[in-house]
């Protein structure tokens, strides 16, 4: 049992672990298990990309990483606002994730009319974001996205476009790892084929 409280959006571990056995048919989630930040990379190591990976054969579809993903950068508890999804494979007992794969040649960031004012790449970490500040809504790295669903979604509220951006301001790296009662999520580095 953990004696500390860690705040997360105005809500600490226990309170919001409480909060999502409420309101998660699985009941509550144990086993929480800590991960180390994001490191820095140097120009050479840009190449390589970092993104979050799923163990398919650990993960039990509790959908907590979604709900702490909103809560940390929404400041609330919905799975339309998360930056990744949980998808139930049809027929069988097993889950995917569908989250932004960090492109070494995203398609998202060369789309977007206002590139590197709302969409951006970070120049220390190589981490593709998007500046919700400057992004306008217009839905064009959408449409460019690779990937089937798209990886980056609209806020239909505030009319800007979402991804993953690995909790790159966050010293703990990716909320979501961090709080995988399975350790179903890894950060992982290197070269794909997108």
């Amino acid at each position: 049992m953990m004696t500390s409280k860690k705040k997360v959006g105005g809500t600490d571990r226990r309170e919001f672990l409480t909060g999502a056995g409420a309101t998660l048919a699985f009941g509550t989630v144990a086993g929480i298990s800590s991960s180390t930040g994001l490191a820095q990379v140097t120009a050479d190591q840009k190449q390589i990309a970092t993104r979050i990976e799923h163990n398919a054969s650990a993960c039990a579809g509790c959908g907590v990483c979604g709900l702490m993903c909103s809560l940390y950068h929404e400041k609330e508890t919905a799975l339309l606002l998360s930056r990744s999804e949980i998808v139930r494979e049809p027929f069988e007992s097993s889950y995917s994730l569908n989250v932004c794969r960090q492109c070494l040649s995203p398609s998202c960031y060369q789309s977007c009319p206002l590139k590197d004012s709302a969409l951006c790449i970070d120049e220390t970490t190589g981490i593709k974001y998007i500046n919700a500040a400057n992004c306008d809504g217009c839905g064009e790295c959408i449409q460019a996205c690779p990937m089937e669903p798209a990886r980056v979604k609209l806020n239909s509220d505030k009319k800007v476009a979402f991804k993953c951006d690995l909790c790159r301001n966050r010293e703990n790296g990716p909320i979501c790892i961090e709080y995988c009662g399975q350790q179903a999520l890894t950060i992982v580095s290197g070269k794909m084929g997108v």
